[in-house]
């Protein structure tokens, strides 16, 4: 009967709340209560995504008291970025220049001797690893040390050393990704909806009452295992990130609400 209510498709998404006369809840993420004839279960599952994408991330950046001298820089600086990788095999779908990004920088001595006004331009660069390269870390090490050195003499440095509203990524020049996310974040979502299922039913089966249908559902995710998807990089159609080079954990929760007489 569940299941054949779970395939259905009806979810609705918010929580009903009843004043509660017994609630049994685990610390952490997992937890059931029994609400005036509804049993309310949480439960959390993971699936895990072998990465196919490395990308390294550097930036441009170009400071004058000049705001068109400044994107001329970047500009110069981008051509110059662009040549570099090109000589070193990388096709144009093998990376990607972010367009330019406009402030005021310069030092600043405090509120009565305030620095030279100055304008900044920003660029991203991404440059990206396929799963060839992924398979050989000897060989990805090698190719990334040959475009960073290449890129510091078009001008470009690491990303997170320049930029302050990139994520910080513990200090990894390269992040991983998977470029079709779907398939796991479904495999995660339908791993806690069982769960919560067989542990609803569990409750039941120790109050001794029958369930008679689904309620509510309410999803929380899927997120991904690093900082907990506070990663957007502009641009990337990508969702989920990680350091690590072998695995993107790609969690999924599920508060699910059960009718029971």
């Amino acid at each position: 009967m569940m299941r054949r209510i779970l395939t259905a498709g009806t979810l609705a998404f918010s929580l009903f709340a009843l004043p509660s006369i017994l609630a049994q809840t685990q610390p952490g993420a997992e937890s059931q209560a029994v609400q005036n004839h509804v049993i309310t279960v949480t439960r959390g599952s993971n699936a895990y995504a072998k990465p196919d994408l490395g990308i390294m991330v550097m930036s441009i950046q170009s400071l004058s008291p000049i705001a068109a001298e400044a994107v001329a820089e970047n500009g110069r600086k981008a051509k110059a970025v662009e040549s570099a990788l090109a000589a070193l095999g990388f096709t144009p779908e093998g990376f990607k220049i972010t367009s330019v990004t406009f402030g005021r920088g310069g030092p600043n001595y405090g509120p009565m001797q305030p620095g030279m006004v100055a304008y900044e331009a920003t660029q991203l660069v991404y440059v990206f690893f396929e799963t060839a390269d992924l398979n050989d870390m000897a060989k990805l090490t090698e190719k990334t040390a040959a475009v960073i050195e290449a890129l510091r003499k078009g001008g470009a440095v690491p990303g997170n050393s320049a930029i302050s509203r990139l994520p910080k990524m513990q200090g990894e020049l390269i992040i991983y990704t998977v470029k079709n996310s779907e398939p796991y974040e479904k495999q995660a979502l339908r791993q806690a909806i069982a769960r919560a299922r067989d542990a609803a039913q569990d409750v039941a089966t120790g109050l001794g009452v029958q369930i008679t249908g689904l309620r509510n559902v309410k999803t929380s995710g899927p997120s991904a295992s690093l900082q907990n998807s506070n990663i957007a990089l502009e641009g990337l159609p990508y969702r989920f990130y990680s350091t690590k080079s072998d695995e993107i954990r790609i969690h999924a929760g599920v508060t699910v609400d059960y009718d029971f007489k």
